[in-house]
């Protein structure tokens, strides 16, 4: 009699829902469970991710974007004409006092805006904006000119040594952020990424006080740490005045020694040194790039030969540029 091997039955899956196939349900095992959760958190990182870039790149560079033009239309008309305003001026006595003030007319409407108006720092066309002093050098790093709470923070100079109509620092050092949505300081970082074209194009800024109008040529581009965990801090940023030339002279060796670029400027005590800073980060966190200038003088041109130049930048054998911190 033949052996009688029974059909076997076919099982049939009951068809799950969306819902089912992507959240845990009792009925799965424990495996299964773990890889829903998985898969739902990579959809959550997903999402976050993208609504930051959308936030950064649009929504957040956008904000800054129409906040930087309405500051610069109230910028007037650069033909040097002044105006007398009054102003509250502080004596070394420390008592304040109101008097007439000449400013250049183009910086009216910005010094009436916000009264800790000290400036307008630009290098064409990358960089264009107003510079404030405060009391000190924290409100502004989480403040915009209108004096409104913001990460974005906006350019401002060291509030050490006052701007004024009667002095300015022997070196006028000035901060901004270096933003993801290339505002502010971003730029400078160009000195670095794009290299030695980019120096050779750009060797120019423009500081102009409220009250005059100053043109400064680049002697010095370099990178800082600011911690002594990651080698040797060079505190530049309390060099805002020179007792003496044996204090000016070290100071200038620094950042030359620094230096990713020589443009053969050369620098004597009582020269008005202007120093933007910006954060970092193509190294490790905590540092600093740092542009360096030197006022142009009164009998001298602002034109220089880029060709004579010269490319400091050391590499290692894989390329990368190694250069003193």
């Amino acid at each position: 009699m033949p052996d009688f091997e029974p059909v076997k039955k076919k099982t049939t899956r009951r068809k799950q829902t969306v819902a089912q196939s992507l959240f845990p349900c009792k009925t799965d095992s424990v495996g299964e469970i773990v890889r829903k959760i998985v898969f739902l958190a990579a959809i959550v990182v997903l999402i976050a991710a993208t609504f930051c870039i959308i936030y950064f790149y649009f929504i957040r560079s956008d904000n800054i974007n129409k906040e930087m033009e309405e500051v610069k239309n109230m910028r007037g008309e650069s033909n040097g004409s002044v105006i007398s305003i009054p102003m509250h001026i502080t004596n070394d006595e420390g008592h304040t006092e109101q008097r007439n003030v000449e400013i250049l007319e183009e910086y009216a409407e910005l010094y009436e805006k916000n009264s800790d108006m000290v400036g307008w720092i630009e290098m064409y066309p990358w960089i264009g904006y107003p510079v404030v002093q405060a009391k000190d050098n924290d409100f502004y790093l989480k403040h915009n000119f209108y004096q409104q709470p913001t990460a974005n923070g906006t350019i401002f100079a060291d509030y050490e040594v006052p701007i004024t109509a009667d002095s300015t620092p022997a070196n006028t050092i000035i901060y901004g952020h270096n933003l993801i949505t290339r505002n502010m300081f971003e730029p400078l970082s160009y000195f670095r990424t794009q290299g030695f074209d980019f120096m050779k194009e750009n060797y120019r800024l423009n500081f102009d006080t409220i009250y005059e109008k100053n043109e400064y040529l680049i002697y010095a581009v370099f990178l800082t740490n600011t911690t002594e965990e990651y080698g040797e801090v060079f505190n530049y940023q309390n060099c805002v005045s020179f007792g003496s030339k044996s204090e000016f002279d070290p100071f200038v060796a620094e950042c030359l020694d620094r230096s990713f670029y020589y443009t053969g400027i050369d620098l004597r005590y009582g020269d008005e040194l202007l120093t933007l800073s910006t954060c970092d980060f193509s190294m490790f966190s905590d540092m600093r790039l740092v542009v360096a200038a030197r006022k142009v003088r009164d009998d001298e041109s602002s034109i220089l030969d880029p060709e004579t130049f010269i490319d400091n930048r050391g590499n290692d054998e894989n390329g990368n540029v190694k250069r003193k911190m």
